[in-house]
């Protein structure tokens, strides 16, 4: 771990205390950030962002591009910060972190999991409960201050990540691109998306800013980490611009995004409420192409927490609704089912009650 600290200009971190190539890197992340929100200068004066920051190098980069930009725009800023209980670091990552948020004025709020025991629980892998966890914390904070955006520092390297993991599984167009910029359901941005690690590691490298490195990186178990050390590296010899086809490749995905949302939310206008149930007519969705119901159910899964999922329960889950095929129910993930029943389909999570 990275633990000197030799920020030397004087505090607070701004755009005039830090070199101008520095500076300008600094404002085209916020240049992507206020066109993909579609918000101005004057308007970011209203939010307060919430950084998720583990005191890793991304986080870091994060925490340090929002601190500088934040006298210019004028928004607040705030720290979350999750220790899961796995690692021996975490500790020490706390430590780090609270320094760097002490040194730089920002308020920091921090929580602690047991995550082994919550994966043990509900019979999960540690990732996936590391992120249950971790986000459920971020979400009860953002909530208790107005207008308030919770930002990740995922970036370009763990878009094409994502992208591949998605196509390992199965995902479908367009979630097959990979993880979004803005989620608006759960205020979740991630401002780094279109940036590169080396980008951000040499940003904070130069500003010598402290930041540790997490060991589980580099633990083949995990799937994300064989992607990223075995996949990719095969990927870019074949083609050495394999990233930036990524990111032309994730444009194009939000440009149908766009189209097919503005379609569903058409559809989605015959939702109904039934007690626990999200319900929509069968002859509804029959009367729409395969496009638009596939979204559809996508978008129910969506509302109840449901991430991507495999095409090929879309594709059985379609062939019943179109055949009117009563009692079929689908099972996915975090016990999401879905069932058609009177002529309806109904989306609902399964509990054991």
């Amino acid at each position: 771990m990275k633990e000197h600290f030799n920020f030397h200009s004087a505090l607070p971190l701004h755009l005039a205390a830090i070199k101008p190539k520095q500076a300008d890197f600094c404002l085209s992340v916020f240049k992507i950030l206020q066109e993909k929100l579609n918000i101005s200068r004057k308007e970011l004066q209203n939010i307060s962002f919430l950084l998720a920051i583990s005191g890793g190098v991304d986080s870091v980069a994060m925490l340090a591009i929002f601190k500088a930009c934040q006298q210019y725009f004028g928004y607040t800023l705030h720290v979350a910060h999750f220790n899961h209980g796995i690692r021996e670091e975490s500790a020490a990552e706390e430590k780090l972190v609270q320094k760097i948020c002490k040194r730089l004025d920002i308020p920091l709020t921090m929580d602690k999991g047991n995550t082994p025991l919550y994966a043990k629980e509900h019979k999960i892998g540690l990732e996936e409960a590391g992120r249950i966890l971790r986000y459920a914390f971020f979400s009860t904070l953002r909530q208790q201050e107005k207008n308030c955006i919770l930002c990740t520092a995922h970036h370009a390297n763990d878009l094409c990540e994502d992208m591949l993991m998605r196509l390992i599984r199965g995902t479908a167009w367009p979630q097959l691109a990979g993880m979004s910029y803005f989620d608006p359901e759960r205020k979740l941005l991630r401002p780094l998306l279109y940036t590169s690690k080396q980008e951000l590691s040499d940003f904070a490298e130069q500003l010598d800013f402290p930041f540790a490195r997490d060991t589980s990186n580099t633990d083949l178990s995990f799937l994300r980490n064989r992607v990223r050390e075995q996949i990719i590296p095969l990927l870019e010899k074949e083609n050495p611009k394999f990233y930036q086809n990524i990111l032309k490749l994730k444009q194009n995905a939000e440009y149908d995004e766009t189209h097919f949302q503005n379609e569903t939310n058409a559809v989605l206008t015959h939702l109904e409420q039934c007690e626990n149930k999200l319900a929509i007519p069968l002859a509804i969705l029959q009367k729409n192409d395969k496009t638009i119901r596939l979204h559809t159910y996508r978008a129910l899964l969506k509302k109840l927490g449901q991430g991507h999922s495999v095409t090929a329960t879309f594709e059985k889950l379609d062939t019943a609704v179109m055949k009117n095929q009563g009692s079929s129910e689908f099972k996915f993930s975090n016990d999401v089912r879905i069932r058609i029943q009177e002529k309806k389909l109904y989306c609902f999570i399964k509990t054991n009650a």
